[in-house]
């Protein structure tokens, strides 16, 4: 029998959806009377939300509607023979053997619609629910109940766009109530506990990749936390012009706190994952290897592409606990043999990606290569980016460097280089450069005559610009174009300059120049990024290119060097992972 849901009851619910969507609607836009947000309200819409979600995830899975009894608003049915086989003993034995629920055909063909228009009201809810985040702040008890919501969805199957629409919310949260970060952390290493044994390999968070990988949602999660964690200024989020940038009262060092708490919140999620090993029994040490080799093999998958810069500094906060204490410093063998595991297979990646890099001819990645005072090498009678000649298409030069290009490999059309002159990415963000630097300068003369000392270190930023700065900038404009619906972007541009501005020597004297660079869309307001969206393909090289500079690859010498002095440990079976390790990073560089 089909799962059906009764249509008098499927319309009545719908109904109050809707009005629940009109009324989060109208409260999510700014600058609304304060009398619209009643708690009391707020708190209905929350638990009528709940429970339609609960009803949902019933609906959806058969394991989780073999835990939970159906919400008396919802009457799924299945057939008597598809009775699941749940074994209620321990949390452990539990989650071990849920994969023994039987289920003939998929879920999701026996869903009725009515259900899953529910899905796709209550998606819409939760979305309204994070922008509502940032105009109204919530009660504690309303903050704790959306969590509570939201993660129980990632324990679920089959209904990845909710899950997807719970990850925005937690991660909202995260972003607008730091007092609940730490509790938002604990939520999740509490998730990653409670997951089924059999889902916890489960990868259906798909990335923007031309191959259609995917990672866990847990470790989607994870990711957008980090990048959350950098605390992007509000002011500086809906800033709409450049005056409204230069406006903002910030510290030369905010930046630099910024990057603490992008640090502090990697290391207190490690440190929970690493102490619930340490505490555990052998079983269940076994299963939270699995689930540590998990989380790891998906930040290896998202490392260096464009819209996970937070997969480095998760891995090398790991690598760093594991280089002490909780790893090759640890009197536990099996602790120390874990992180000989780890820490081999993260070392091998970041060499097979300096490998390839030093044998890349693409010409965003040479540009890092040479000095900034070296001129430019390039093919004379082909392509810079493909490296074909004119045999099938069309080359035009770059009116700034003289190199040459297809259109196509450009990401402009053929008949729009034959209109106007055109410039390569590289010309057209140095000159945009330039404009950001020169409007900071006016800017800093503007301060100086005012007598307002602070602002000239500030505003200061008459250095060259770098190669290394242009490139970045070409990142930032692809970023900055590829516009997302929530505002992720907008998270992973500031992470990225969080980053940078750490290794930026002179980056105290710098900030505003950061700043405009964040939004150089609003400073710079002419053709400089209306042709610099590049192929996705070409933003992945010059994404590995730059990750290549970070602390975390730099610190592959660190790694190897701790793993040969494993070679020396007494225990045969350290050894043993030791040399196959590090053999494993010799047959790469080789």
């Amino acid at each position: 029998m089909m799962l059906q849901l009764d249509l008098d009851v499927a319309s009545s619910v719908l109904c109050a959806l809707e009005s629940i969507h009109v009324a989060l609607a109208v409260m999510a836009h700014n600058n609304m009377p304060k009398q619209l947000y009643k708690e009391e309200i707020i708190e209905r819409i929350l638990e009528f939300s709940k429970h339609q979600i609960t009803g949902v995830m019933s609906a959806y899975d058969p394991s989780y509607r073999a835990l939970h009894k159906p919400t008396e608003n919802w009457a799924p049915e299945g057939d008597e023979d598809e009775e699941p086989e749940v074994h209620y003993g321990s949390a452990s034995k539990k989650r071990r053997t849920l994969k023994g629920v039987k289920v003939k055909k998929s879920a999701l063909n026996k869903v009725s619609g009515a259900v899953n228009t529910i899905q796709q009201k209550l998606c819409t809810i939760l979305g309204l629910l994070k922008d509502l985040l940032l105009v109204e702040k919530l009660s504690d008890s309303c903050i704790l109940q959306l969590l509570k919501t939201s993660f129980t969805t990632l324990l679920v199957d089959n209904i990845q766009l909710l899950q997807l629409k719970a990850i925005g919310l937690i991660s909202g949260i995260f972003y607008s109530y730091t007092e609940h970060r730490t509790y938002v952390i604990d939520e999740m290493v509490q998730l990653l506990w409670k997951l089924p044994y059999s889902k916890r390999a489960q990868r259906t968070y798909l990335l923007p990749d031309e191959e259609q990988r995917q990672i866990q949602m847990v470790t989607a999660l994870l990711i957008q936390l980090v990048h959350n964690s950098a605390n992007l200024p509000e002011a500086l989020r809906q800033a709409s012009s450049g005056s409204h940038i230069l406006e903002i009262s910030m510290d030369a060092s905010y930046l630099t706190k910024c990057h603490e708490a992008i640090t502090e919140t990697c290391c207190l999620f490690w440190t929970r994952v690493l102490q619930r090993l340490a505490t555990v029994k052998n079983q269940d040490a076994s299963e939270v290897k699995v689930m540590i080799d998990n989380l790891v093999t998906d930040l290896l998958i998202t490392l260096n592409l464009p819209e996970y810069p937070a997969s480095a500094p998760i891995l090398e906060v790991l690598c760093v606990l594991l280089l002490q204490n909780a790893g090759l410093k640890s009197k536990d063998t099996s602790a120390r043999s874990m992180a000989i595991d780890i820490l081999g297979t993260i070392a091998a990646r970041l060499k097979q990606e300096a490998v390839i890099c030093s044998n890349n001819k693409f010409w965003m990645s040479q540009e890092l290569t040479t000095g900034d005072n070296i001129g430019p090498s390039y093919p004379k009678d082909s392509c810079c980016v493909c490296l074909n000649g004119k045999v099938e298409k069309i080359l035009f030069m770059c009116q700034g460097c003289h190199r040459l290009f297809h259109a196509d490999c450009m990401g402009l059309r053929e008949h729009e280089t034959l209109k106007r002159s055109c410039h390569c990415q590289i010309c057209l963000c140095k000159r945009q450069l330039l404009v950001l630097q020169s409007y900071c300068q006016s800017q800093s003369r503007d301060e100086q005559n005012q007598n307002n000392i602070q602002s000239k270190k500030i505003f200061e930023a008459s250095d060259p610009i770098t190669k290394v700065e242009v490139v970045q900038q070409v990142l930032l404009n692809y970023l900055q174009e590829a516009v997302s619906a929530d505002d992720v972007n907008l998270f992973v541009r500031w992470f990225y300059l969080c980053l940078w501005h750490k290794d930026d020597p002179k980056s105290q004297e710098k900030v505003f120049y950061y700043l405009t660079r964040f939004k150089s869309n609003v400073v710079v307001r002419d053709s400089v990024t209306t042709y610099s969206m590049m192929m996705r393909d070409s933003v992945k090289k010059i994404a590995l290119a730059l990750g290549q500079n970070s602390s975390f690859c730099r610190g592959f010498d660190k790694i190897l060097h701790m793993l040969l002095a494993s070679l020396r440990e007494n225990s045969p079976v350290i050894r043993a992972k030791a040399l196959k390790a590090v053999s494993g990073n010799f047959y790469l560089a080789t």
